[in-house]
């Protein structure tokens, strides 16, 4: 059987997106940005799927059509999770996702009400669905933006850059090329071969993307600069020493240092110690001093602990991130991560050793 090139181009990307769905469901240890990306594969592989379905059963075409509603909204959270970590997807986030599936489903109601022809109602919720779409596309665009700084690794900074550029092209390609096919006389042929062609490339990229995020897990000032937000009602004294106690402990890393206390911070600042510690609970939300520094302490340790070719010992991991000795360490990490560094350390291994054993031919 000769297949056209859009035929082809779908099958493709509705083999690509199921298979790439499965890949990341397998894996034993899965981040948040894994399974959005998981959902968002089989929502794609459903929407492409679709316009090839209107002569089948209506039960199975409503299938498909609802497996096809968490496409754009999905990978704005997908986005938000590959460049916030954990905690960057929050309840709010899913529930504005799931009211853009919803309209996306009245929208093909509508459709199917009145046989795909456009009347008033479906005009109004088309409108809706364009608005609701681009903004989730532009939101998803500017989180690789957000925290961009001089200082952030380069592999970061690459990331971000391409994650840009391919998802930037692929939704102005997407955008032009549905507005120039509506004079054309296969305007939807056209259309849908482009819309596949640009999801494919998507679907590749992110593969790419999340390879890259587990070599390079985001860094201990993104996770703590996600998880505390600032006060309203801080004053711009209260937020220009806020910025400076962060720039000491995410650019200077004083955090390693195994001595440090709230007064020698504040010695650095040339400030009032009574002034850095309100600043601490009022302004960055954290409990205390104390707990702050641990949270960087045990941010930097993971990222020591999950690489692949480390040699370095779980004492030296301590040391290195300024705990005094490997008791405390034990302690601290395993009332942060439920388990101790060694066992963190042995699950991330293990992970890593399966995903290369995927990764090779068989």
């Amino acid at each position: 059987m000769n297949l056209s090139v859009d035929q082809y181009l779908t099958w493709l990307v509705v083999t690509t997106g199921l298979l790439s769905s499965l890949s990341v469901l397998v894996r034993r240890h899965k981040s948040d940005a894994d399974v959005l990306f998981a959902i968002f594969c089989g929502s794609v592989s459903m929407a492409m799927l679709r316009p090839s379905m209107v002569d089948q059963p209506g039960w199975l075409l409503w299938v498909v059509t609802l497996g096809g509603c968490a496409t754009c909204n999905m990978y704005w959270l997908f986005s938000r999770a590959l460049f916030r970590g954990a905690g960057g997807v929050q309840r709010v986030h899913v529930a504005v996702a799931l009211s853009i599936a919803t309209l996306i489903m009245a929208y093909r109601v509508a459709e199917g009400v009145n046989s795909g022809s456009v009347n008033d109602w479906t005009a109004v919720l088309g409108a809706f669905l364009t608005m609701a779409s681009s903004a989730v596309l532009v939101l998803a665009f500017i989180e690789a933006l957000r925290g961009w700084s001089a200082e952030m690794p380069m592999a970061e900074k690459q990331l971000r850059i391409i994650f840009m550029l391919v998802f930037g092209t692929c939704v102005l390609v997407g955008t032009i090329s549905g507005a120039l096919a509506e004079a054309a006389s296969e305007s939807g042929l056209l259309r849908h071969t482009i819309a596949c062609a640009c999801a494919l490339l998507v679907l590749l990229f992110t593969h790419y993307a999340l390879h890259i995020r587990r070599q390079h897990p985001l860094s201990s000032a993104a996770a703590v600069e996600t998880s505390k937000p600032t006060s309203r009602h801080a004053t711009p004294e209260d937020l220009s020493l806020a910025s400076a106690i962060r720039y000491q402990l995410e650019v200077r890393q004083v955090f390693r240092e195994p001595e440090l206390k709230v007064a020698d911070l504040a010695e650095r600042l040339n400030s009032a110690e009574h002034k850095v510690s309100r600043v601490i609970t009022q302004v960055l939300g954290e409990r205390n001093f104390n707990q702050m520094n641990n949270r960087y302490r045990i941010a930097h340790a993971r990222q020591l602990l999950e690489a692949a070719n480390s040699t370095q010992s779980v004492l030296d991991i301590s040391l290195d991130c300024g705990f005094a000795s490997l008791g405390p360490f034990n302690r601290a990490f395993k009332a942060a991560m439920g388990c101790t560094p060694s066992a963190y350390r042995l699950k991330k291994r293990e992970s890593y050793r399966l995903d290369v054993s995927n990764l090779e031919p068989s």
